[in-house]
């Protein structure tokens, strides 16, 4: 029986600016330390110590552009970008 298996890469990237960033991967996460300031996505709020997880279906790739502004009351800018890319197929028996 042969089943099939994507192969991804995981990017763990960190921003202390704001910015923007085009997703080109499967899964995305935005994740804001505790204690630090709070971050909104595209209009979405992250408070300090939260996140916001956006996940595909099999075969799907975010093309969305996403947009971060940092806010004010923690100790900093800190927000951790983490893509799962897609690499290539592989085949495995």
């Amino acid at each position: 029986m042969k089943t099939n298996f994507t192969q991804v890469k995981t990017d763990i990237k960190f921003y202390a600016k704001n910015g923007s960033i085009t997703a080109e991967c499967v899964a995305v996460t935005f994740a804001v330390p505790s204690g630090a300031n709070p971050v909104t996505v595209n209009g979405y709020p992250i408070p300090a110590g939260g996140s916001l997880s956006i996940e595909l279906s099999a075969g799907q790739i975010d093309m969305s552009r996403y947009e971060f502004f940092f806010g004010t009351g923690g100790s900093g800018n800190e927000l951790y970008i983490i893509r799962v890319i897609p690499a290539m197929d592989m085949n495995k028996d």
